[in-house]
Order: C-alpha cells, then sequence, then structure tokens
C-alpha cells in the first residue's frame, strides 16, 4: 500500500510540474516583453535595466518559475517569477473550494443512487429512459440558469428562518475569530446538514438507509451547537446561505452525470453470474443491493470519477463565478478577465494539485474497499 501511494504522489506531481514549466516558460518566451515593458516610455533603458536586475528579471527562466511556485504556495504571486509581491492571496481559496465540493459529492452521489435502487432487479438491465432522460437534462442546465431558478427560493426561505429564530448578523469588526476556524466549522456544518439531507432523501425513497448517517450529522451539529457562541453560530448561519447556493447549482450539475454513470454501471452488474446465484439462493433485494450489487459498483464509478475530475474541477469557474463564491473557481475567472496571467498559472497549479489529491484518495479507498485491487496494489 505504501508503495501504491509514493508511486501515485511521485507521477502525479511530477507530471504537473512538468507541465507548468513548459507553460510558464511558453509564455514568457512567446509573450514579449514584462510587466516593466510599459516603463520605457517614462524611463531611461538604464534606469529600466536596474530595476530588472533588482527584481530578478534577468534571472535564468528555471529560477523564476522555482521562485514563482515558492510564491504560489506562500500566497504572494510574484508576477514573472520576479522578487516583487502583489499581494494576491490564492492559497486562502482552497478551504472555501472544498467547502463546497465535498458536500456537493455527497449529495450528488447517494441521491443518484436512488432511481436505480428503486428500480426492481428484473428490470435493471432494461434501458430507463425517464431517469437518463432527466439526467441529460440536469447535464445540459447552465449554472446561471439554475442558479435564476433557486436564488428567490433559497433567499426566502433563509429569511423566513432567520426572523422565526431572531437570527440577527453581527458586524465583522466585532467577531474576534481566526478565519480558518471560521472556515473549518461552516465545513462542518455543512456536512451535518448534507448528510441530514441524504438520510431524509433515503427514508422518505423507502431504500434500505444508513443510521450511521444520522448519528455522524446529529453528532457534527450538537458539536457546532454546543462548542460555539451565538455570535460565531449566526455567522455560520448567514454564510451558509451563499455556500447552500453554490452546493446545489454544483449538485445539480453533478446529479445528471452521476445518475447516467450509476444506471450504466448498476445495469451491467445486475447481468454477472453472481446476481443470478444470489437471486437463485433466494436472497432478499436489499441484500443483493447492499452487499452484490452497491459494493461492486464503486470501482467502475471510481475509475470514472478519476476520469472526470479534471472536468470537475474546471466546472467551479462557472458555479462559483455565478454564486460570487469566494473559491479558486471564481478568483481563476477574475484573474483571467484582469489578465494576470501570473495569478492565473499559480491557480492553475493548485487546481491541478487539488485534483490530483482528489483522484489519489478515490483511488485509496477504491483499493480499500476491493479486495481484488487490494491483492493486486
Amino acid at each position: 500500500m505504501t508503495k501504491f501511494i509514493l508511486k501515485e504522489i511521485r507521477s502525479s506531481i511530477l507530471s504537473i510540474f512538468i507541465f507548468l514549466f513548459l507553460m510558464y516558460y511558453f509564455i514568457n518566451i512567446l509573450i514579449p516583453g514584462d510587466f516593466l515593458t510599459p516603463l520605457r516610455l517614462m524611463t531611461s533603458q538604464q534606469e529600466l535595466d536596474e530595476l530588472r536586475a533588482s527584481l530578478g528579471a534577468d534571472d535564468p527562466i528555471y529560477k523564476q518559475y522555482f521562485r514563482w511556485v515558492i510564491s504560489v504556495f506562500s500566497g504572494e504571486i510574484t508576477p514573472g517569477g520576479f522578487m516583487r509581491n502583489s499581494s494576491k492571496d490564492i492559497t486562502s481559496t482552497i478551504f472555501p473550494t472544498l467547502q463546497i465540493l465535498i458536500p456537493s459529492f455527497f449529495l450528488a452521489y447517494f441521491t443518484s443512487r436512488i432511481s436505480a435502487i428503486k428500480t426492481p432487479i428484473k428490470r435493471l438491465y432494461k434501458n430507463k429512459i425517464i431517469s437518463d432522460s432527466i439526467s441529460t437534462l440536469l447535464i445540459s442546465l447552465f449554472p446561471p440558469i439554475v442558479y435564476f431558478l433557486i436564488s428567490d427560493k433559497v433567499e426566502n426561505y433563509f429569511s423566513k428562518f432567520t426572523q422565526y429564530f431572531e437570527i440577527k448578523k453581527t458586524p465583522t469588526s466585532l467577531i474576534e475569530f481566526s478565519e480558518f476556524a471560521f472556515n473549518l466549522y461552516l465545513f462542518i456544518f455543512l456536512i451535518g446538514l448534507v448528510l441530514i439531507f441524504i438520510f431524509i432523501t433515503e427514508l422518505l425513497s423507502g431504500i434500505n438507509f444508513s443510521y450511521l448517517k444520522l448519528l455522524i450529522s446529529l453528532s457534527v451539529l450538537s458539536y457546532i451547537f454546543i462548542a460555539l457562541d451565538e455570535v460565531i453560530l449566526n455567522e455560520i448561519i448567514f454564510a451558509s446561505k451563499n455556500a447552500t447556493k453554490t452546493i446545489i447549482i454544483l449538485t445539480v450539475f453533478l446529479f445528471g452525470e452521476y445518475m447516467l454513470m450509476n444506471n450504466v454501471i448498476i445495469q451491467n452488474i445486475s447481468r454477472e453470474p453472481h446476481i443470478l446465484t444470489a437471486r437463485a439462493l433466494g436472497y432478499s433485494k436489499s441484500t443483493i443491493y447492499k452487499y452484490h450489487i452497491l459494493n461492486n459498483s464503486f470501482g467502475p464509478f471510481a475509475n470514472r470519477l478519476g476520469l472526470s475530475l479534471p472536468y470537475l474541477i474546471a466546472s467551479l469557474v462557472i458555479v462559483e463565478s455565478t454564486t460570487s463564491w469566494s473559491g479558486m473557481g471564481s478568483m481563476l475567472y477574475r484573474t483571467i478577465l484582469n489578465q494576470d496571467s501570473n495569478a492565473a498559472m499559480g491557480i492553475f497549479l493548485l487546481l491541478a494539485l487539488l485534483s490530483t489529491f482528489l483522484r489519489i484518495a478515490i483511488s485509496l479507498f477504491h483499493v480499500y474497499i476491493d479486495p481484488r485491487v487490494r491483492d493486486n496494489v
């Protein structure tokens, strides 16, 4: 297992840094000049050369590249790899992206399996025209359209909730709480809400639900309400409004894709001989689904999910910019509009690392739950 992890990390990280170096090299070679070039109209050539030397603009390209990489992880983008900070903190946008990405994945994954689970086993191999059509429709919905459909409803429900419980917003200047701790508690709060929603959905659908989700969600929310004072809790509730909009939009996009994937995967598994054997032995429907179909469906799903991760990360640009969520996607959109190529490349680097981390996490979970894969590792 350790060799597998190290191999995945080594190959992924090496590929990312080689690709970014080539991109960085060609951008600096093909685009003439640098951010100091416009100053030639106001300063002499000698002053311009001295300024370039002081900022490290005359250094070899590989030195500028590694200086730029270090600045990305420190949260400060140095344009062109020069020794000048632009005060663009991009590392702080990683957590907000995970706050909406992980809950959306859980919500879309568990709810997308309901249509396949509710279908009788003897009909799983047949085409489910209705669910496939709904999936295609949801995939084709553009995020601004979903935002237009849900924005007013979320605002109305949120306003009624805050008025009923008399929740008031506190001025930011009066709150003494670190940004990291606030984001962490907000993330835990969103996970708890998503797990409760999944449990209620499974309960209403009449499928074999898990009490573990309910136990985890209640424990998480109870911890939030007990550990935090009223001011911080109110701020988390207010921040969850925009996060809820973002999660709904991203979930709608993922739900259609995951439903199609689960339909195809479960249909294929239902044709395998061990399913026919289990039915012939008289196993119940819930047992066949839980131990013979659903457990075996995550492997193919994980493989397809790993291949689609780059497209999922790319969708964050549209989703976050639509809801003005302060994550990496919205910041990448702003840097592109501002033609800040260095900041954009810094976000590309972090997005690539995030995609690699998620792919390795999915692979490890696949190895953990599937003994056939674990034996080959």
